[in-house]
């Protein structure tokens, strides 16, 4: 998790609530909202935007190029140093202060529901009966100075032990007032207002805007008390009885009778007797409500939230201008056969997209030939931000041969391919086989079996890869298939053509383990925030400590030193299968593939794929000069020709 990144994005936020409260604050004046009930709902409607401007707009995702370098020369062994003692910075401490206060405050909440329970028990029985008995359990309390109403099921008021001396109007007028609380369920509402004040209490126009909410709820049933007792000088000396008392505890979990704070408005707006048609004060709140919505879409822009960037590993001496916002993109790679004749430049590709941001054409304007199909191709998998303005994209991918490339690479690393391949595991192919049938019944394997086999599993998991927090929380809300459902034979069906609607560039895949459960895959290829912890658990985490990097699958294809081709398996070119096996490569610090998973791929070809690329060996990868494993992704194209299978 990027503690930084959920810092910035968490300070935008209280930017966009502060920003959004001092905003609306000044229209109910200016549309001269003068009900109660409109005042309430307005401001009811203002804390709902709040909580909800994170969904108004997509959040920016910026695609961060990193460029592979792998040197052909021998680092130096790096002496280990030390460990450094853990320090927390400033980041960190700030989010630990905003949790423990959000705690603390939580705690505060859970005191008063204590506190209130334990009041209700300690209360009697209001003596005698009143005749609002009958909506509420109306009891007196030596502990409170000021009526308290709560409870959904079994509702309470408590009362202040002063109230059996009160004049019978006055008495009147206040339970009056508390059992109009308790038919309109504001218990509930307030529980709600406090869990708010809970999270946000670090946040002052929070805190402002809740106190609008209370005060304009205590006007509205101020007013209904007097349209129905319709005793106004009787129910002004009740406020006035109440305010008389000696203060005491504030209980946050429930509606007080009255908030010293709150006395002067309430009787101003008793006293005024504010009159405004139905035409005029639902034409007001719309109008309020409309210049709200605008002030959302402002206030999103100005401080836009920022989902967690896509890291791309482009080729060494590759440099990319997008020509826009990039949602994703796939590595751009520089041709072998181009650095080998020393080509370089830049190649400029006009992309067309559509509504969605899709490219659905490329034409390459200018540029040297040997290097247009490599951007090209690349061009085509990308997905922009959506933006109705403008159809086409510019992009700009600059060729640059770096001054090591200059001479032609040493032979060494070829010749001591053969010493290296032969520390591969060669299993003959029926063991291979035999253990891909294990395989199969675990976890190992991810093939997309036929939907009479799928039909009747249990969902045991559902992984997303190389999509960000935000878009793949959007997914998952989209898919109409949950962890723990049972799969129906159109089941699969229904979820390609759901992933397909929102990316066509997801892959979907299936496995199933030895319980009958299945897995379901959908992975973005080629892109690096795509995490094998979280889509391909396959492949185990380094137990050593050794650091892993995820590098895409065209920049990796660049390091092969040793590349033995797969043979077509004679049933499959029978039976006249052909397709591509996706498979997840773990790549040790000496270049071997040292563990394989398998994503997606025809069982007859699975066993063909994996012999072969077991035995591949690639260029050591080197991070600030220390070697590392490598997590990539390989295609293995089959297709019915003379020619043997190829990587893609």
């Amino acid at each position: 998790m990027n503690l930084q990144l959920v810092w910035d994005n968490l300070v935008a936020y209280s930017m966009q609530i502060g920003l959004l409260v001092g905003l609306a604050a000044f229209i109910p004046a200016a549309l001269r909202l003068r009900l109660p009930a409109s005042r309430l709902a307005y401001w009811h409607v203002l804390l709902a935007a709040c909580l909800l401007l994170p969904a108004v707009r997509p959040w920016k995702q910026a695609v961060l190029t990193l460029t592979a370098y792998v040197p052909t020369a021998i680092a130096a062994p790096v002496l280990p140093q030390p460990a450094p003692a853990p320090t927390l910075t400033p980041v960190e401490i700030a989010l630990i202060l905003l949790g423990v206060g959000m705690i603390a405050r939580l705690g505060w909440l859970a005191t008063g529901f204590w506190r209130l329970a334990r009041l209700r028990r300690h209360s009697r029985p209001l003596v005698p009966v009143s005749s609002w008995s009958v909506e509420a359990d109306i009891r007196v309390s030596d502990a409170i100075s000021s009526p308290v109403t709560f409870g959904l099921l079994r509702p309470a008021v408590l009362l202040p032990a002063n109230f059996p001396d009160l004049d019978a109007p006055v008495q009147d007028a206040i339970l009056c007032h508390e059992i109009l609380h308790v038919r309109r369920r504001d218990w509930l509402f307030t529980l709600a207002e406090e869990l708010v004040r809970s999270v946000f209490w670090f946040h002052p126009a929070i805190w402002w805007l809740l106190g609008e909410i209370g005060l304009a709820r205590e006007q509205v049933v101020d007013r209904e008390v007097v349209e129905l007792t319709r005793s106004r000088e009787e129910y002004l000396d009740a406020l006035l009885a109440i305010a008389g008392a000696k203060p005491r505890l504030d209980l946050a979990p429930a509606p007080l009778f009255l908030r010293k704070r709150h006395l002067k408005q309430r009787v101003l707006s008793i006293m005024k007797e504010v009159r405004m048609s139905k035409t005029r004060s639902i034409s007001s709140l719309a109008a309020g409500l409309g210049i709200l919505a605008l002030a959302c879409w402002f206030v999103t822009a100005t401080f836009p939230l920022a989902a967690a960037p896509q890291v791309v590993a482009d080729g060494r001496g590759v440099t990319v201008d997008t020509g826009g916002a990039v949602m994703h993109r796939t590595s751009v790679v520089y041709p072998e056969a181009a650095r080998a004749r020393r080509v370089q430049g830049v190649v400029t590709v006009e992309a067309t997209v559509d509504s969605s941001g899709n490219v659905v054409e490329t034409h390459v304007l200018n540029g040297p030939m040997e290097l247009r199909r490599a951007a090209q191709q690349s061009v085509l998998n990308w997905h922009f931000a959506a933006d109705t303005s403008m159809n086409t994209r510019m992009v700009k991918v600059s060729f640059e041969l770096p001054a090591e490339s200059a001479a032609p690479a040493a032979a060494a690393p070829a010749a001591a391919a053969p010493a290296a391949a032969e520390g591969v595991s060669r299993a003959a192919n029926e063991d291979k086989i035999k253990a891909l049938q294990s395989q199969i019944g675990g976890k190992a394997l991810s093939v997309p079996f036929s939907p009479a086999v799928l039909e009747g599993s249990r969902v045991s998991q559902i992984y997303i890869g190389g999509l960000s927090e935000q878009s793949r929380s959007d997914l998952m809300s989209r898919l109409t298939v949950h962890v723990g459902d049972t799969l129906a034979a159109d089941t699969m069906e229904k979820v390609r053509a759901e992933v397909r609607a929102f990316d066509e560039h997801l892959i979907v895949g299936t496995g199933k383990g030895q319980n009958g459960e299945v897995s379901l895959m959908i992975q973005m290829p080629g892109s690096e925030s795509f995490s094998m912890s979280t889509a391909v658990p396959a492949l185990p985490p380094a137990a050593d400590g050794t650091k892993r990097i995820n590098i895409g699958g065209n920049v990796q294809q660049a390091k092969l030193i040793s590349q033995p081709k797969p043979a077509y398996p004679p049933l499959a070119k029978q039976a006249h299968i052909q397709g591509v096996v996706h498979l997840s490569a773990l790549i040790g610090k000496e270049g071997n593939v040292i563990n394989l998973a398998v994503i997606s791929g025809h069982p007859l070809l699975i066993p063909s794929a994996l012999d072969a690329v077991q035995q591949w060996v690639y260029h050591t990868t080197l991070l600030n000069g220390e070697p590392v494993e490598v997590v990539t992704q390989i295609d293995v194209n089959y297709t019915l020709s003379d020619g043997p299978p190829i990587q893609q």
